[in-house]
């Protein structure tokens, strides 16, 4: 049977809770890609085991996901591939008001969701780039039954809708905190 793993990637050491005001929000998602790994926020023995076990490790280019993976699997090479990088925020923000990173982020996904995107791939291209992710992961399937995709929280949702509409069994809702993972398997 395959499976396929969408692992969310390890939380980053950088200041997520510190009040930013709005014209600096890209600069701040900016700074946490280029973030290194908190390594006192390890990764739970459950998704160190579904690591072991896999056959193939995939991961977006991002060092948050590239260093999860070294996490998880140290010494192997994983697939990366920049159709699993996550979905950029919407940053063109003129504000001085400052609120914690938490409520700009979930403000301005809401806003992405709803069809604001100045700057950055719309709602709808996203899930064109995640089918093809989705496509891509399947096909690697054929050579490897077992894959653990180290990637991000909204990319990973759209993949796993993409995955559940295409018959694999898998939650509808899956866990979104730091290294929260949902398996999905596609019945033979």
């Amino acid at each position: 049977m395959a499976t396929i793993v969408l692992a969310r990637h390890g939380r980053p050491a950088w200041d997520l809770r510190t009040p930013i005001a709005g014209d600096a929000v890209g600069d701040w998602v900016r700074d946490v890609d280029v973030a290194p790994l908190d390594p006192s926020h390890p990764p739970p023995n459950e998704l160190r085991r579904l690591a072991a076990a896999a056959d193939c490790i995939a991961g977006s280019p991002l060092r948050r996901s590239v260093e999860s993976a070294q996490v998880l699997a140290p010494g192997v090479a994983p697939v990366i591939d920049p159709q699993f990088q996550e979905v950029y925020l919407p940053t063109s923000v003129r504000s001085r008001l400052r609120l914690p990173p938490k409520i700009w982020v979930f403000g301005l996904r809401t806003a992405w969701y709803c069809g604001w995107s100045p700057g950055v791939e719309s709602h709808a291209a996203a899930r064109r780039r995640a089918a093809a992710a989705t496509a891509s992961l399947v096909a690697l399937t054929a050579a490897h039954p077992r894959i653990l995709l180290i990637a991000h929280g909204v990319m990973n949702g759209l993949i796993a809708a993409q995955l559940r509409r295409g018959g694999w069994r898998g939650p509808w809702v899956r866990p979104r905190r730091y290294w929260a993972f949902a398996v999905y398997e596609r019945p033979e």
